[in-house]
């Protein structure tokens, strides 16, 4: 079964340069980012079938047309290292994928309650990994469900390349500590997503299609650690 040991959500930090106060608090500028972190390990009556890292940031910057809209920039990257199990019993150490991310964002403050800010965001990302390992169908850990290799197919990894493009559209929770400074609860458990590209895989050249589309209802998860790794944590400077 797999389970989540613990996941950080820690917050990137923008500097700027000064503070400028608009009209009525009114700043026109932000800056800031999100990130998190998460470690998932999972065993079957003992045996280690995987074990999995991942940690992301995306920094941002903005402008607010008023006190609802505002208009930005989000890049972003994400480095996942994974062990898995194959099918001849060999804890596998794969080569560690890392992910970058580009494009612009669209934020919407929808509701207002004292220091409380319920707000929802459109995205769209282009996305680029360089060459990080799978492992082929053949390599399916066995139990939990998995299944055994044909006769004499052999376990392998390959090396993958993959390039995609990602709309968004999700809520989040803003709290004002201060005039000048914001904590997010990006809540990446709920909302709708398209996602297309391509994967290449580099020993023979041959591209695949990725496409995937759908609303997120992982608020419907059973276990608990589902919320916890599609929440990001962040922190907004206004000036």
């Amino acid at each position: 079964m797999k389970k989540a040991l613990f996941t950080l959500a820690m917050a990137m930090i923008a500097l700027t340069m000064g503070v400028q106060a608009q009209e009525s608090n009114n700043y026109k500028w932000v800056a800031g980012g999100t990130g998190s972190f998460t470690y998932n390990r999972s065993s079957d009556a003992g045996q280690l079938q995987s074990d999995r890292t991942a940690t992301r940031i995306e920094p941002f910057v903005g402008y607010n047309i008023n006190d609802r809209w505002r208009v930005g920039l989000t890049i972003g990257m994400e480095y996942t290292k994974t062990k898995e199990l194959n099918t001849l019993g060999s804890l596998v150490t794969l080569d560690p994928k890392r992910t970058y991310r580009i494009g612009p964002y669209v934020h919407y403050n929808a509701l207002t309650w004292k220091r409380w800010i319920l707000f929802v965001e459109a995205e769209a990302l282009f996305s680029k990994s360089p060459r990080y390992e799978v492992m082929n169908d053949n390599s399916t850990p066995l139990g939990g469900g998995g299944m055994a290799p044909a006769p004499g197919a052999a376990p392998t990894v390959y090396d993958v390349t993959s390039q995609y493009f990602t709309f968004t559209i999700k809520p989040g929770i803003t709290y004002e500590l201060s005039e000048h400074l914001n904590i997010d609860f990006n809540l990446n458990l709920l909302g709708w997503f398209v996602k297309a590209g391509k994967e290449k895989r580099l020993d023979t050249n041959a591209e695949s299609d990725i496409f995937d589309t759908g609303i997120m209802l992982d608020m419907l998860e059973n276990n608990l650690d589902q919320y916890w790794r599609n929440i990001a944590i962040g922190l907004t400077f206004k000036f």
